[in-house]
């Protein structure tokens, strides 16, 4: 296949490129400052600055790539399977989630389980077992954003999928690599910007290009309709023909994914870097509300490859298909460089989060407890380049990236689902119950992976069989195990201060100075949720030009927005203003830094 491109197109992208890695290896001399620096910032860096990180972390090509090609062939009842990632984990990250993460004060997740479930043999099992699976799902989701780059690049250059896979994630990863976390997020901002830019563009092509009449004439009359139906005729023979199923598992498995926090990605590691619990509640609002660009964009990809393309043949190469052939030369190369950026941010950040466990929760915690600093950053470029090893040479035996998202979301999430829900909430779970039950998890998933027959069971099978297995298990192990030490569970009650079932260890704190508020939270993520969902519906229905349905939408954000600024905002700026001056807060931290020094 030739080159696609046209001289201007490949001048704007090799510019951006060049700009990309000057930015991260800028900071390499302040990255290799310490572990610290090169995982967190020093938790320096301004919510703003993090919720911009974060959110563009979320928006990768091979993602974009799968949601243009459920749009193409399901329509907006695309926008149902998107539960599945919990897309409404920003409601839950403003409410309490964010604000509950930084109260922490570690560096990763894995590390977290010690807070929680102590540093005793059940507590080193817990944060073993957090740090398996989450190198197994970081390796799995670089595979996955190895074969989308594949396809992704094998339209534009002349090589074929695997070559472009190895060839995009080599280069990319030298500055991801050296430059750490000030690096991921300096370049992130930057790639924040270019990519909205480009987003915009995108819709606004999709809305001047493609009109109403020429869409419909060209999809089913349920395309663009939102209401599920239980079955669907036009989807037969599919995975997504019995649609009513998968979708009661995509929406309970959002819910829960939102309830149980960051999974084990990057998104922990925003939050830790937060400078104040604060600002981990507000950039945990505006990571949602930068995202909204996503959904406008996919659109108006999906009508233009509708709309222009005489040949659909993979739907998930409609994205490059219709950049390559309906786009004029200087316009290519801006949408290149803004999808670029999305692919740049997701890429960075699960490099960079992948290597602090393995540096931080294996080898400083087992392999070499007295690192110095020096050594540690450089076990932490030896671990970034690992992973990138690792999960090119698991994408190229990868089939489809429908494949393996729902694979990684609903099978291997499945396995920890429900422990990292009780973890928050159930102060009776132990570490023991945590490691047996995600152990179990992992071993089921990849049994359904690898074992022919289970390999072919629907999701709406394999999901709850797993779940509820792994549910059992975790609370079996708890109840049969001792409690975890009282003087774990109170530190980390007094610190975090969740709210749930922890009557138990309430009563032996006593009253806090600044105790949970689980009503208001509450209040906030009933109106959170349709308000972040009438934001995202906004732009697709102006793209579509459905102005009725978008004049609605921004009734509802306007009128949600009024109530969350009483039920969020407000609380939240009385509520935190007074926590670095509580006593109380200051005694448990201090006792954490200490204990977390002699560890």
């Amino acid at each position: 296949m030739a080159v696609r491109l046209g001289t201007i197109d490949i001048v704007v992208v090799v510019l951006y490129l060049a700009l990309v890695m000057a930015l991260g290896t800028m900071v390499k001399r302040r990255a290799a400052r310490n572990v610290a620096s090169y995982f967190l910032g020093e938790r320096q860096l301004p919510w703003w600055a993090l919720a911009m990180s974060g959110s563009s972390s979320y928006f990768d090509i091979t993602g974009t790539m799968w949601i243009v090609s459920l749009f193409v062939v399901i329509g907006l009842k695309g926008f149902w399977v998107q539960w599945i990632w919990g897309f409404i984990i920003p409601v839950f990250y403003l409410a309490y989630m964010g604000k509950w993460i930084r109260r922490s004060g570690v560096m990763t997740g894995a590390e977290w389980m010690e807070t929680r479930f102590g540093s005793g043999k059940a507590g080193e099992l817990a944060r073993a077992s957090y740090t398996l699976y989450a190198v197994l799902t970081i390796t799995a989701f670089l595979a996955y954003g190895a074969t989308g780059m594949g396809k992704f690049g094998a339209v534009f250059l002349p090589f074929s999928e695997h070559v472009c896979a190895a060839l995009i994630l080599g280069v990319t990863g030298i500055y991801v690599v050296v430059g750490g976390f000030h690096g991921v997020v300096l370049v992130e901002i930057f790639q924040t910007i270019v990519l909205s830019a480009g987003a915009v563009l995108i819709a606004w092509l999709g809305f001047t290009h493609v009109s109403p009449e020429v869409l419909a004439a060209k999809v089913p009359a349920e395309w663009g309709s939102l209401m599920p139906r239980w079955e669907f005729s036009y989807l037969s023979g599919t995975e997504y023909q019995l649609f009513g199923a998968l979708l009661l598992v995509w929406v309970v498995k959002g819910l829960l994914l939102s309830l149980s926090g960051p999974e084990q990605l990057y998104d922990f590691q925003r939050f830790l870097a937060a400078k104040n619990p604060r600002d981990a509640a507000k950039l945990g609002a505006l990571w949602g509300i930068i995202h909204t660009v996503r959904w406008p964009m996919a659109m108006a990809l999906a009508a233009m490859g509708i709309a222009g393309l005489a040949q659909q043949g993979d739907p998930e190469k409609v994205l490059p298909e219709v950049i390559q052939t309906m786009l004029p030369a200087g316009v290519r190369g801006v949408v290149l460089a803004a999808l670029l950026s999305g692919f740049l941010a997701t890429f960075n950040s699960t490099v960079n989060g992948g290597a602090s466990y393995i540096v931080k929760d294996i080898y400083h915690k087992y392999l070499n407890p007295q690192a110095t600093q020096r050594q540690l950053i450089y076990a932490s470029y030896a671990s970034s380049a690992l992973l990138i090893v690792l999960g090119v040479s698991v994408g190229f035996a990868a089939g489809s990236i429908n494949q393996m998202f729902i694979w990684i979301m609903g099978t291997l999430g499945a396995g920890v689902l429900l422990p990292n829900v009780l973890r928050w909430y159930w102060w009776r779970l132990n570490g023991w119950g945590y490691a047996v039950g995600t152990l179990s998890g992992m071993l089921l998933s990849l049994v359904q992976a690898l074992v022919p027959y289970f390999s072919t069971l629907p999701l709406y099978v394999t999901f709850p069989a797993i779940a509820l297995s792994v549910l059992v298990i975790a609370v079996a192990t708890a109840l049969l195990t001792a409690p975890t030490d009282p003087e774990t569970l109170r530190m980390f009650y007094r610190e975090v201060r969740p709210w749930g079932w922890w009557g138990h260890v309430a009563r032996q704190v006593g009253p806090l100075t600044l105790p949970s508020t689980p009503g208001w939270d509450g209040a906030t993520i009933v109106a959170g949720i349709p308000w972040l969902i009438a934001l995202y519906f906004l732009p697709v229905y102006l793209v579509l030009h459905r102005f009725t349905e978008a004049a609605l939408a921004g009734a509802v954000v306007a009128g949600l927005s009024v109530v969350l600024y009483f039920t969020w905002y407000r609380k939240l700026e009385q509520g935190e203003t007074l926590e670095e001056d509580d006593p109380s807060v200051r005694s448990v931290r201090s006792d954490r830094s200490v204990r977390s020094t002699s560890a």
